[in-house]
């Protein structure tokens, strides 16, 4: 047997895509050569592509055994631990790649990528500035640093380097879809600058939705890849409808995948249903753990639907394993997790024969974005796991709160909106535990009156930045407690703007704010329990924050708007009869709140009624009997 003859047909058999004669021809030469390392490399490269990672792992290994200096074999088991989630196992191979063979682009780019996901943003900005000094041609690395910019909030920065991108790879998608969301600060210095910002990014996707390459099979594959990389999540931090710019952003996102996967862009046999039999429904999520979309809407759902009725199938689209996940798993007939491409996942949802789909978000997770922007069962809902519309033509319904939506609602989406009783979801409260903490832990004062302002920084707009001052100058000696972002510097704009606006009030911010570490689970009940009174962020209520603050017996001050995501916290207390603190403008959310600040029996009082209405929030099972029966009768109708 010529040994590199073999080889070389192995090496054509498997770039053809003929991996079973090239795995054969592989076994064979192993039988006279079992330590041929290319053949090794080879094996392990057959079996990553059928997706068998643990035989790939095995021949990387095996071939590091024989030669411990083999830098490609490091790199690969790095990519196979990368792309199962094992970030540090991943890391560690790449380092011991770059010690080996420091010079190969592809190796530090992907060590950048992991360093960026593990949100070691200096360490990946390293890794990728050295991708670029070996190949300064490397559009990825560019793209990825414009990332790593616009996470910081220099989105001037982040552009440039995304037109470095594009200068480099004219057709590449992702910088173009990036170039568009960078339009959406996460701080606005004013309210003229939202709707500078606004009409920016409906030029942006205009321009988009007319320049995207999408002539040839390769340009559409590189679109459709590009799907969801980068979404406008943070458009619905405006507090403005977003209809139109989500239908323009929509039909875009829904196109390009209808070109890539046209077998999956229209549902054309629809699954029979006779009266009495199980409805199978699918739900999808990125969020089976212990997540704020798990704990609203998902769990209620998953735990309490009549399985007498219904057959219910995951879809697991997230890397995060954790007891939650392995709890959810029990309530399906089949659940599904794993490294899927696009058109594998699809074939199996659709060989699970749905009769709807449930999306409990779009938005947050690139892979939901690119399966909701296809038609896998003949109805598909979204919920408030995100609460704006999708602007996706593929989904059917809105699945929303009654209590939550204003009476011209139907506005703002472009599915048709559902409304569920009362809440619209099954909330179960979870025990928890808290830390030891106490104000001394974050050099709080014991007669402070400790506001507890922590909501996610770029949900506060600064229209209503004077709330805070207005209450400090009747409240002298309170605290407003706020999170810091993960960027400094998005934490130091957001802080200036609130300079600004106390220097107005002739008060110094510094006396009246604190802005605390990020904290986990445990710590932030610590902090909601020695904290007097939660302020709701007037343009985006808290929905789990408010639950966790009533869980802490926390009196809560809210102003609701005119859309559903300015409205969680008005229809949670609404619930629980205790409409008091339910503000008609912004100057009594003042007046409440200083009412609160100033009378420790007023906050008691709260306190003590909150503990005995919060158990109405709880275990509602009519919005479980109303999602059935909608169900039911929607594919009746269907």
């Amino acid at each position: 047997m010529n040994i590199n003859k073999e080889i070389q047909s192995a090496f054509e058999n498997y770039q053809s895509g003929n991996l079973k004669e090239a795995e054969r021809i592989c076994r064979k030469i192993l039988i006279e050569q079992p330590d041929n390392i290319d053949v090794l490399r080879l094996l392990g490269a057959i079996y990553y592509q059928i997706k068998d990672y643990t035989s790939a792992k095995y021949y990387f290994r095996e071939a590091i055994q024989i030669n411990h200096h083999d830098a490609i074999s490091y790199y690969n088991l790095g990519i196979l631990m990368h792309e199962e989630g094992h970030l540090e196992e991943a890391i560690s191979y790449y380092v011991k790649a770059i010690q080996l063979n420091s010079n190969i682009a592809e190796i530090n780019y992907n060590l950048g990528v992991a360093y960026q996901e593990k949100e070691e943003f200096d360490e990946a900005v390293s890794c990728f500035q050295k991708t670029l000094s070996l190949n300064p041609r490397y559009a990825d690395a560019y793209y990825n640093l414009g990332t790593i910019w616009k996470q910081r909030g220099l989105l001037n920065e982040a552009i440039a380097f995304y037109d470095q991108a594009l200068f480099y790879a004219p057709n590449y998608a992702l910088p173009l879809w990036a170039r568009c969301m960078s339009q959406l600060p996460e701080i606005y210095h004013n309210e003229e600058q939202i709707q500078a910002c606004r009409g920016k990014y409906y030029n942006e996707l205009i321009k988009l939705q007319n320049n995207i390459p999408l002539k040839s099979p390769q340009d559409i594959d590189i679109a459709a890849r590009s799907v969801g990389s980068q979404t406008p999540f943070l458009l619905a931090c405006q507090g403005l409808n977003n209809r139109e710019l989500q239908s323009i952003y929509g039909n875009i996102v829904c196109k390009i995948m209808g070109l890539r996967y046209p077998q999956f862009a229209r549902c054309t046999d629809k699954p029979r249903y006779v009266h009495g039999e199980k409805l199978r429904v699918g739900i999808i999520s990125s969020f089976f753990y212990w997540h704020s979309v798990w704990k609203i809407p998902l769990r209620g759902w998953v735990e309490n639907i009549d399985r007498k009725r219904f057959s219910l199938y995951g879809y697991y689209t997230g890397k995060v394993r954790e007891k939650v996940t392995e709890d959810a798993e029990q309530y399906f007939t089949n659940f599904v997790q794993g490294i899927y491409s696009i058109e594998e996942l699809c074939q199996i949802i659709r060989n699970d024969n749905l009769h709807v789909i449930i999306y409990p978000e779009i938005g947050m997770d690139p892979l939901i974005v690119r399966l909701a922007a296809l038609k896998l069962a003949p109805v598909q809902c979204v919920s408030l796991g995100h609460p704006d519309t999708s602007g996706f033509p593929t989904i059917d319904y809105y699945l929303s709160s009654d209590l939550m939506e204003p009476s011209d609602a139907d506005e703002h989406y472009t599915e048709r909106l559902i409304r569920l009783p009362n809440l619209g979801f099954y909330y179960i409260p979870f025990e928890f535990s808290t830390v030891n903490i106490n104000r001394q832990t974050f050099g709080l004062s014991k007669d402070s009156v400790l506001y507890l302002c922590s909501h996610s920084l770029f949900t506060y707009l600064p229209q209503y930045d004077m709330v805070f001052p207005m209450i400090a100058k009747k409240v002298r000696n309170c605290k407003f407690l706020f999170i810091c972002n993960k960027s400094d510097l998005i934490t130091k704009q957001f802080r200036l703007r609130l300079s600004q606006i106390f220097n107005q009030f002739g008060l110094n911010a510094d006396d009246f704010v604190v802005f605390l570490p990020r904290l986990n689970q445990e710590q932030y009940y610590g902090l909601n329990s020695i904290s007097d009174i939660f302020l709701d962020s007037i343009g985006w209520s808290a929905n789990n924050s408010t639950f966790e603050a009533i869980a802490c017996n926390l009196p809560v001050v809210t102003f609701p708007g005119s859309l559903m995501r300015q409205r969680h916290c008005a229809a949670i207390l609404t619930m629980m009869q205790m409409q008091e603190t339910i503000s008609k403008s912004v100057d009594e959310y003042v007046e409440i709140a200083v009412s609160l600040g100033n009378n420790i029996e007023l906050r008691k009082n709260l306190a003590d009624r909150i503990k005995e209405k919060k158990h109405l929030i709880y275990y509602d099972r009519t919005c479980i009997t109303a999602l059935e029966d909608f169900l039911v009768s929607v594919v009746e109708e269907n």
